[in-house]
């Protein structure tokens, strides 16, 4: 392997924007009643239970949980760069850790234009994440990200192989 992925410390606009996503997701995702993959009649909406349960578990600082859901060969592209998976899921914890620290509270959150396409065992998901907070008392709102995640289906599960996220204005 090639040395594109290296330990580095994070921006705090990355951490920011990370924690801000996190929450966001939790937020949007908790419900009533638990969503179990095997009721789920589609290909589709398996790909967004899934982005749930991993932004779900990212808010718990569920690193494990995560992991399981990525395949050995993930990266993610983001504002400093490329990361593996054994960087990622450090940069997760370490992100929602500092959030923690921050006082950064989502008091809303939703994904807008959820997309899947599907080829064979290929899934793109696009979508946007939107948050409205405050950071130590501090408000914000209408906070966009877009997202493009690529799964891949092996041995009859789903696995995160790819994701990006792009900030969208301040």
């Amino acid at each position: 392997m090639t040395s594109h992925f290296k330990n580095r410390a994070l921006t705090p606009g990355e951490i920011f924007c990370a924690v801000g996503i996190i929450i966001f997701c939790f937020l949007s995702c908790v419900s009533p009643k638990k969503l179990s993959l095997s009721t789920l009649n589609n290909e589709t909406e398996i790909i967004k239970a899934l982005e749930y349960k991993a932004l779900i578990a990212e808010f718990k600082l569920d690193t494990a949980a995560i992991s399981g859901m990525m395949d050995d060969n993930f990266i993610s592209v983001g504002l400093a760069g490329i990361n593996n998976k054994h960087w990622e899921l450090q940069g997760i914890y370490r992100n929602v850790s500092q959030m923690r620290k921050e006082d950064h509270i989502i008091d809303s959150l939703y994904l807008d234009d959820f997309q899947v396409q599907l080829y064979d065992k290929t899934a793109i998901a696009t979508f946007f994440t939107v948050t409205k907070g405050r950071i130590k008392g501090i408000p914000f709102e209408n906070r966009r990200w877009r997202w493009y995640d690529v799964w891949i289906k092996k041995k009859n599960q789903w696995k995160l192989v790819s994701s990006q996220g792009t900030p969208l204005g301040k």
